[in-house]
């Protein structure tokens, strides 16, 4: 195929952000037609009506190609800040399930997970960028003293995470309607507002005790 005309190999000549898209576009498309195993840069060219060198000015390889088309973390639909923190949160979620949900957010994982390590390991720093963001919103919260000093923002994230990647991987029948966002949103935070009520995890039953014999140094309990 004739690749774009405003795609140059001049230096600091700036790319075409159409042809970005089309790119995008065509590998979500093949994703869910194909799978990630019959997914080639070659069908993705000819989809896109570039070539395969374009793709790979772009990305160096399909399992970064896939990666950053799936699980895009650039945009206004990532992270949320209107100084709501649950409006927030519960933004993001939602956004986060309309990616998954997709037929080609499967495929992808399904297929980069079969790539070798040390592309697994690339990768997965790029899908989790969405979780950092959520993190450093998190982190805002606390500076403002939405939620306590000590609380772990990363924790809190991956809190949001696990929910959501059961639901949607496992198949669950369970929908992820406003309603089950909104629940998920006050179990992840209740704990964790700055009045939260602590309780602490040593605490035993005043009745209970353990002692050792002096004789057989067997532990009984009272």
């Amino acid at each position: 195929m004739g690749e774009n005309t405003n795609e140059q190999t001049s230096a600091g000549r700036p790319r075409d952000p159409r042809l970005d898209a089309a790119i995008i576009d065509a590998t979500i498309d093949l994703l869910t037609e194909r799978g990630y195993n019959e997914l080639s840069l070659a069908a993705v060219a000819e989809r896109a009506e570039t070539t395969t060198a374009a793709i790979y000015r772009r990305y160096g390889s399909k399992s970064e190609l896939v990666t950053k088309a799936v699980f895009r973390t650039d945009g206004d639909d990532v992270v949320a800040d209107t100084g709501d923190l649950e409006a927030d949160l519960a933004m993001m979620i939602r956004w986060s399930v309309e990616k998954l949900q997709r037929p080609a957010a499967l495929a992808a994982i399904i297929g980069l997970l079969g790539e070798s390590k040390s592309e697994r390991k690339k990768n997965v720093v790029e899908s989790r960028s969405a979780t950092q963001l959520t993190t450093e919103r998190l982190e805002r919260a606390k500076a403002a003293g939405e939620l306590r000093g000590d609380v772990d923002a990363a924790l809190l994230a991956s809190l949001i995470d696990g929910p959501v990647l059961h639901v949607v991987l496992g198949g669950m029948t369970t929908p992820i309607d406003d309603a089950w966002i909104a629940q998920l949103v006050q179990v992840v935070l209740n704990g964790a507002r700055a009045d939260a009520t602590r309780t602490a995890s040593t605490t035993r039953h005043p009745k209970s005790r353990t002692h050792t014999t002096p004789k057989t140094r067997k532990v009984t309990s009272l």
